[in-house]
């Protein structure tokens, strides 16, 4: 399993507002670019106001170009976190202007989320203290081989992603002076698609294990 290090992180704190609706869709903030610390991912909901807090990532991909198999992205947890229900998952992004050589902006807080597509599965618990691993989908695995950039938001599931006002907070506290990471898996063997089967779901062609094969008809 191979390894590549975040290449740029940011954080954006919404503003408070008592509609849940126009907080979560409002790209008015303060921006975080390069943070560092002790920070939140956090739906907030009290005394009448709601406020969403989202963390950015950016990923350098433009040295892998094969098929992966698997990923996933860890992050250290701290002990400030609060107790349950911490639901978080991950989502697409084209913050950072879309190729992390830009700082994070403002207007990027919804404008630049595409909830339609999920990078990991839903991380339901927060570890404190120790290791957080997100498993990434396969939207999140073709991304990673066909672009330069893999961009991604933090964000809280039951009440961000799902849109839903719980009426209860969300909070995660992720410490950023440890590298977030992302860890994936490439295949090996033959590489592409055959008959419109993605390669990545292909185990053999003709009984031929995958991993075994160079070239089908002469062709890489």
């Amino acid at each position: 399993m191979a390894t590549i290090n975040v290449n740029r992180q940011g954080r954006i704190v919404g503003v408070s507002n008592s509609n849940f609706n126009t907080a979560r869709t409002s790209n008015l903030g303060t921006a975080e670019d390069g943070v560092s610390g002790d920070k939140n991912v956090q739906f907030f909901n009290g005394r009448g106001a709601n406020r969403f807090t989202r963390v950015f990532l950016h990923f350098d991909t433009s040295g892998i170009t094969g098929t992966l198999s698997a990923a996933h992205i860890d992050i250290a947890g701290d002990e400030s976190a609060s107790p349950d229900p911490n639901d978080t998952i991950m989502v697409k992004s084209t913050a950072f202007n879309g190729d992390g050589g830009t700082a994070l902006a403002t207007s990027e807080m919804f404008s630049s989320l595409d909830y339609s597509t999920v990078y990991s599965s839903e991380l339901s618990t927060w570890a404190a203290s120790s290791n957080n691993e997100y498993t990434l989908t396969a939207a999140a695995l073709a991304d990673i081989k066909n672009n330069d950039d893999f961009i991604l938001a933090v964000i809280s599931h039951s009440a961000d992603f799902s849109n839903t006002d719980t009426g209860a907070s969300e909070d995660i506290v992720i410490d950023f002076d440890t590298t977030i990471t992302l860890d994936y898996t490439a295949v090996s063997g033959y590489t592409h698609d055959v008959n419109s089967v993605a390669a990545a779901s292909i185990g053999k062609v003709s009984s031929v294990a995958t991993a075994s094969i160079g070239k089908i008809n002469s062709v890489d």
